[in-house]
């Protein structure tokens, strides 16, 4: 009897791989069939569109991020932010408020009819066609056209201050987010010299030179330390929408920080600051509202005075004769007049207060963002000069004697989580700087405090 082969599966060898079985017969028709449908589809349908930007859309698709300076931030936001945008329309309407108080008023044409009939047509009818125009009181003219000049100049002041404020608001979105962006980069350094450790400690345990300990010591604390950066990723893009919102965005768009978080010494003295402050547009708008307060309780007593109206008319029955008539005014009722006076009275005394108000906040604000500024800046120093250097130069002494056995795990680790605090605090002091030179730039503009979350 002739001997059959085995139908037993065939033992692999350790990393061998089963070879495929051709396909006979019907099988292989299919395949084939299979492949060349599928070439065709993809020369008919599926090539590349003429002119499509493949590399473009390649780059999207890897999460390429655009590069984004500060200066290119505040000129998107002075372009697209509603707020400035809705403080360019109120010059708008200023201005023709302007126009409407100084304008004069119109001329009225005036049909008269005399003798007409009340119970019978007896008597002579008599009809008269004219011109009469209204003439104010000499100075509420003049009085109108300045308060119309007053609020356009307010108005201007105040797109001024919108544009400083919006400023120094995508100055400080824009700094978070690089702070963000720059914590992220220094997680990721962080992680690579924790992998440098635990690959070390694994080449150590594997030769028996230390126990299995200091791995998990570092799996650990690599773990932690990936939590970090799920949680500074999602900071990042929190940060990168506020900046996208203030520039006139409809969501989160991904951009490369380029601009960083510069560090630049204050170079003013307190006294220039206050004086650069004191002069800012918030304080310009008190002065503007008090000099509108004093021009409307002005005009509130000019209303009192009578007004004048002058005509010119032709009869009918005498066509080539002419008719004048003049008109006064009879301010009898004063409820009107005392009720805008009180009204221009109370305005005038918010103003002051408003004054004064604004002064001390102005200097409360620029007092506190100059002495933290000081203060941030001898910590800079102290990072900058040894700190930074000396806990970088500590960890690489430190990971040269874990491998060659004259330090141990629990010293490299913690020198590995110093560096981690140290570079973060530098980075939230110089954030902090940043941050507060905006506030002193803005003090004198009335714009909000740079506070959030706990930062500056």
């Amino acid at each position: 009897m002739a001997r059959t082969k085995s139908s037993r599966p065939v033992a692999l060898r350790p990393g061998e791989s089963r070879p495929l079985a051709r396909p006979r017969g019907k099988a292989r028709r299919a395949v084939l069939a299979c492949l060349v449908a599928t070439g065709i589809a993809a020369g008919a349908g599926f090539a590349p569109a003429a002119g499509r930007d493949t590399r473009k859309e390649g780059a999207q698709a890897a999460g390429m991020e655009r590069a984004l300076t500060l200066e290119d931030a505040i000129a998107l936001a002075m372009e697209r932010n509603p707020r400035v945008l809705k403080a360019g329309q109120g010059l708008d309407a200023a201005r023709g408020r302007r126009l409407q108080l100084e304008a004069v008023p119109n001329p009225e044409l005036t049909f008269e009819a005399l003798g007409l009939p009340l119970w019978s047509s007896a008597g002579e009818r008599e009809f008269s066609l004219g011109l009469s125009q209204l003439i104010e009181f000499p100075g509420k003219r003049s009085v109108r056209k300045e308060l119309g000049l007053a609020g356009e100049a307010e108005a201007g002041l105040e797109f001024e201050r919108v544009r400083k404020v919006v400023r120094g608001q995508v100055k400080r979105a824009y700094l978070r987010a690089a702070y963000a962006q720059r914590r992220l980069a220094e997680l990721e350094s962080i992680l690579s010299t924790l992998d440098e450790y635990t690959s070390l400690a694994v080449e150590r345990y594997k030769s028996g030179q230390v126990p299995y300990l200091d791995v998990i010591r570092g799996r650990l604390e690599t773990l932690r330390l990936r939590n970090d950066l799920v949680e500074a990723r999602r900071e990042l893009k929190d940060r990168g929408l506020a900046l996208n919102l203030l520039l006139g965005g409809r969501g989160f768009e991904p951009f490369e920080f380029s601009s960083g978080i510069p560090y630049e010494p204050l170079g003013l003295s307190r006294e220039e600051l206050e004086a650069a402050a004191l002069s800012g547009s918030a304080l310009r708008l008190a002065e503007s509202a008090r000099k509108q307060a004093d021009l409307s309780l002005t005009l509130a007593r000019k209303a009192r005075l009578p007004d004048f109206s002058m005509g010119l008319f032709v009869p009918s029955k005498r066509l080539g004769s002419w008719g004048v008539e003049f008109g006064l005014t009879l301010p009898l009722r004063g409820g009107a007049f005392r009720g805008a006076a009180l009204e221009a009275e109370a305005a005038a005394r918010q103003a002051e207060l408003t004054v004064g108000g604004t002064t001390r906040g102005v200097l409360y604000v620029l007092a506190r963002a100059y002495e933290d500024a000081t203060a941030l800046e001898e910590q800079i120093r102290l990072f900058q000069d040894t700190l930074l250097r000396d806990v970088q130069e500590s960890l690489q002494a430190a990971l040269a004697g874990y491998r060659y056995g004259k330090s141990d795990a629990l010293g490299v680790l913690d020198i590995v989580r110093g560096l981690k605090e140290s570079r973060a605090e530098f980075l939230r002091a110089l954030l902090n700087h940043s941050l507060a030179l905006v506030d002193i730039a803005t003090a004198g503009e009335g714009g909000d405090i740079g506070v959030e979350d706990g930062e500056y």
